[in-house]
């Protein structure tokens, strides 16, 4: 369990907090959606889909640091890429999704992920890149709906 939160949360809080450290409008944005849709997606996924070790009485628990750690920082750097260093979208939202699929995977081939009722490895592609469409899809309403100025503010 100390191996998930190091590799989960502490590791990739300490990148993003180097990465975003004149952004941090960014991070308070976009920290608590990634946050939500984390949770969301791996509580439907610890009860139908995967586990991860270790097991414990409630699964979810495991994922507690990928879901305050990994997942919503990585959507803040994409963030980041896009709105700040002008990115073109797609391109990172596939690349960023491809990342975590690939980071994924790499904890299946070491057996600390495990996958049954179907689930396999294009799943969980499509289960990163949707939360990154709606990430992007968040952005743009915030353009539409906050002053410009603010809008201005974070994109600096």
């Amino acid at each position: 369990m100390l191996g998930n939160w190091i590799v989960g949360m502490v590791i990739p809080l300490l990148i993003g907090a180097w990465i975003l450290r004149r952004n941090y409008r960014l991070v308070l944005i976009y920290f608590p959606l990634g946050v939500a849709v984390s949770t969301c997606i791996n509580s439907v996924g610890f009860n139908y889909f995967w586990n991860i070790l270790p097991h414990t009485r409630n699964e979810a628990y495991a994922a507690l640091p990928m879901d305050l750690g990994i997942y919503p920082i990585t959507g803040c750097i994409m963030m980041y890429m896009i709105l700040v260093k002008h990115t073109r979208p797609w391109p990172s939202i596939f690349v960023t999704a491809l990342l975590l699929t690939l980071i994924e995977w790499t904890a299946k081939l070491m057996g600390h992920v495990e996958y049954f009722n179907g689930w396999n490895i294009f799943w969980t592609y499509w289960s990163y890149f949707l939360p990154f469409v709606l990430a992007y899809g968040y952005s743009k309403l915030i353009k539409i709906m906050i002053r410009d100025d603010i809008v201005k503010r974070i994109e600096r």
